[in-house]
C-alpha cells in the first residue's frame, strides 16, 4: 500500500515492530525476563533513526514516520488480544471469542441494512458506500447478540450489552480507518493474499481496533 502510494518504507522497521510487539507479549508469558513492548518500541526507534542519520536521503524522514506508524497500527493494536484473553471469566477465552462474533454480527448487520435501505453516508470523504443507517443496524445488531451471548454463557447481560456496543463502535471506525489507509495511498485493496477479499488488513481492519477497546472497557468495569 505503501509503495503504490509512492513511499519506499522502511520494511525492517515496519514489519519487524509488526512482529515483534505481540510476540514479546505472547512469550513474556513463558519467558518473564523479556522486556517490556515500550522497550521494544524504544528501542526500535533509536535504531532507525540512527540508521536515517548514516543514510537520509531528502524523503525518507517521512517513509520512516509512515513505517513506524503502520507497525504500531499492525503490531501496537494486535498485542492486546493476549491481556484480552488473561481477563477471568466462566469459559477461557470468552472475551476473546465474544469479539469475534460480535465484531461479524457489527458487520453483517451493517452491510445488509446498508445496501437495502443505507441512504446517509457516514463518511463520505472516507468510504461512501458506508452508511449511517448500516452503522446503526451493526449497533442495534450488537446490543441485542452481547446480553444473548452473555445468556448463554452466564455472564451479565448488561455487561455484556456494553461489550457488544463497545466491539460495534469499534469494528465500525477500524473499518473506516482502513478505508482512510487505502484512499491515501490510491489502492483499492490492501493486498493480494486473499483474491476476491481485498487482501489481508481487509478481513481484519475492524479487528484490530476491537482489542485494545475490549481491555478499555473490561477495566473500566471491573475498576
Amino acid at each position: 500500500m505503501l509503495r503504490a502510494g509512492g513511499y519506499v518504507p522502511l520494511d525492517w522497521l515496519l514489519v519487524g515492530l509488526s512482529v515483534l510487539l505481540p510476540l514479546d507479549v505472547w512469550l513474556a508469558v513463558y519467558w518473564a525476563w523479556l522486556p517490556d513492548p515500550m522497550v521494544v518500541v524504544v528501542a526500535m526507534v533509536e535504531l532507525s533513526l540512527a540508521a536515517l542519520v548514516v543514510r537520509a536521503s531528502e524523503r525518507e524522514l517521512i517513509d520512516w514516520a509512515l513505517s513506524l506508524g503502520l507497525a504500531l497500527y499492525l503490531g501496537g493494536l494486535m498485542l492486546f488480544y493476549l491481556p484480552l484473553r488473561a481477563f477471568p471469566t466462566s469459559v477461557p477465552g470468552l472475551w476473546v471469542i465474544a469479539l469475534l462474533v460480535l465484531s461479524w454480527v457489527c458487520d453483517s448487520c451493517a452491510f445488509f441494512v446498508g445496501r437495502a435501505i443505507g441512504r446517509t453516508p457516514l463518511a463520505p470523504r472516507v468510504s461512501p458506500k458506508k452508511s449511517v443507517e448500516g452503522a446503526i443496524a451493526g449497533l442495534v445488531g450488537v446490543a441485542i447478540a452481547g446480553p444473548l451471548l452473555g445468556l448463554v454463557f452466564g455472564e451479565p447481560p448488561l455487561l455484556m450489552a456494553g461489550y457488544g456496543l463497545t466491539i460495534g463502535v469499534a469494528t465500525i471506525v477500524g473499518d473506516l480507518i482502513e478505508s482512510l489507509l487505502k484512499r491515501q495511498t490510491g489502492v483499492k485493496d490492501s493486498g493480494i493474499l486473499i483474491p476476491g477479499h481485498g487482501g489481508l488488513l481487509d478481513r481484519m481492519d475492524s479487528l484490530l481496533l476491537c482489542a485494545p477497546m475490549a481491555v478499555l472497557y473490561l477495566h473500566s468495569v471491573s475498576a
